[in-house]
């Protein structure tokens, strides 16, 4: 039983569109019916509303409309109120189907789980809406069972500090969308696309502050998974993992990262508008306001995907670091970064793609001093574009295997750049020269190019200075309890 998903919002990267969403984190809660006061009507309907602190409700449906809707407003602020939720049904007596559940809750260290089987539900909760002192929340969406659990979608709101939010669905073809705004806030969405008619899922996350962790996760034997990261704020974190089977020619995986002030990616890719027509100088990237500390981390296994990571500004502080790995061994993959700089010292940003197997383009633009890049790409077509402008940057390029194309870009004095190819080849590397080599008399830029076809040797094709050190982008939520029990307890 599918449904067609309208299109709210194209993805930032490559216009995959799912569900009933604006973005950046306007529009999309939803939920509410309640009404029909029976007569039957295929009844199941609710409401429950609970005032003051330490409260708690449990909700169960099975059988035919349903529709929950609790408010847990708290008294004196301290909160810890409970929700349990859970709607299930037969999906061909249209039980199972089009149920709404709805959540909210007010003050600090409230906890709710929300599971719903079935198709086309909607899932809906918000946690300290708008209150200062909101902290310390658990919400959990669980959607899906079995075959039962397509087109569904799970929306969660978090205001305050130290939230954790954590979205599940499983079979296919569901959307889940997650706001935070606060310091210190966890987001994970795990989403499984099975068999049937596998379109993959969509997950959105937009988080405002400091120290947020977002993680999405998105597997199954279909294609067209979207995952899209939005973080405005200092030292957060943002980690995106797909798998998908999706045959050569279908939609395959999309990921999109941006870190850093309030501004979105725009609907660029057609590989990120060719890498900004290469270079332009970049672009705006050296325009955007500072930000520091961030990290983010694709993954992506399959055919057809797209990668893109946008980290705006960097501090002296705290680098920004990203990295990129797409192991396919098949067609049409791509991979994007775009990390601005706007300090003169150390540390500063690191940017490293890797990329296996076939079509491989890889392309990276870095602003300010002193940055990293590493591009390593094995096997296949091969393509490495970057473009660094500032001084004391340093690139390697290790393009192993096939085509290779090469080139590099540095604007600026005492920069670095390796590049190595072993096959296709190719090599095209520029320095000092464009808008921001300012001081054209100020040299000290080198460049290392090793170049080896087919009968090649050269000490076996060295490769040295491979800067490598991944950082530790883990990220697990222990999320359960809730437990409600008691109602006459012992009476």
């Amino acid at each position: 039983m599918k449904k067609v998903m309208l299109s709210a919002a194209a993805l930032m990267i490559g216009g995959l569109a799912f569900g009933q969403v604006t973005n950046s984190a306007g529009t999309a809660p939803d939920a509410t019916p309640v009404p029909n006061l029976s007569l039957d009507g295929d009844a199941n309907t609710g409401l429950s509303i609970q005032n003051g602190d330490d409260n708690r409700v449990r909700v169960r449906q099975a059988g035919t409309s349903q529709s929950a809707r609790t408010t847990q407003d708290n008294g004196a602020g301290t909160g810890g109120n409970l929700a349990w939720l859970m709607q299930t049904g037969e999906v061909q007596a249209a039980s199972g189907v089009g149920n709404e559940a709805e959540v909210q809750q007010s003050g600090t260290a409230n906890e709710s789980f929300t599971k719903q089987e079935g198709d086309y539900n909607d899932a809906f909760t918000a946690q300290g809406q708008n209150n200062d002192a909101s902290s310390g929340n658990k919400a959990r969406i669980r959607q899906g069972t079995g075959q039962q659990a397509q087109d569904n979608f799970a929306a969660i709101e978090q205001d305050g500090d130290d939230n954790i939010a954590f979205t599940r669905q499983t079979y296919d073809n569901s959307e889940a969308w997650t706001r935070q705004v606060g310091n210190e806030n966890k987001s994970m969405i795990l989403q499984d696309a099975g068999p049937n008619q596998t379109d993959g899922h969509s997950a959105f996350n937009h988080q405002e502050g400091d120290r947020n962790e977002s993680s999405i996760d998105q597997s199954g034997l279909g294609g067209r998974n979207t995952a899209t990261a939005y973080q405005i704020g200092f030292d957060n974190q943002s980690k995106q993992l797909q798998v998908t089977s999706a045959p050569s020619g279908s939609s395959g995986n999309r990921g999109s990262v941006s870190q850093g002030t309030f501004f979105e990616i725009p609907s660029l890719s057609q590989f990120a508008s060719d890498m900004l027509a290469y270079d332009p100088q970049a672009n705006t990237v050296w325009f955007n306001p500072p930000t520091a500390g961030n990290k983010a981390k694709q993954t992506q296994y399959g055919e057809n995907n797209g990668a893109e990571i946008a980290q705006w500004g960097g501090d002296v502080d705290a680098s920004n670091y990203a990295e990129q790995l797409q192991d396919v061994g098949s067609s049409g993959n791509d991979a994007v970064i775009f990390q601005g700089h706007h300090y003169t010292g150390e540390p500063s940003n690191y940017a490293k793609q890797y990329q296996t197997g076939a079509d491989n383009r890889a392309g990276l633009t870095q602003t300010g001093s002193a940055n990293k890049a590493l591009q390593d790409q094995r096997g296949d077509e091969n393509e490495a574009l970057s473009s660094q402008m500032g001084s004391e940057h340093l690139l390697n390029i290790h393009q192993r295997g096939n085509l290779n194309f090469g080139t590099s870009v540095q604007h600026g004095a005492g920069n670095a750049a390796l590049l190595v190819q072993h096959d296709g080849q190719s090599y095209s590397i520029e320095q000092n020269a464009g808008l921001f080599a300012l001081d054209r008399s100020a040299g000290g830029n080198q460049a290392d190019i090793l170049q080896m076809g087919p009968n090649g040797d050269f000490g076996a094709g060295a490769i040295p200075c491979e800067f490598d050190e991944p950082m530790n982008l883990d990220m697990t939520y222990d999320v359960p309890p809730v437990v409600i029990e008691d109602i006459c307890d012992d009476c």
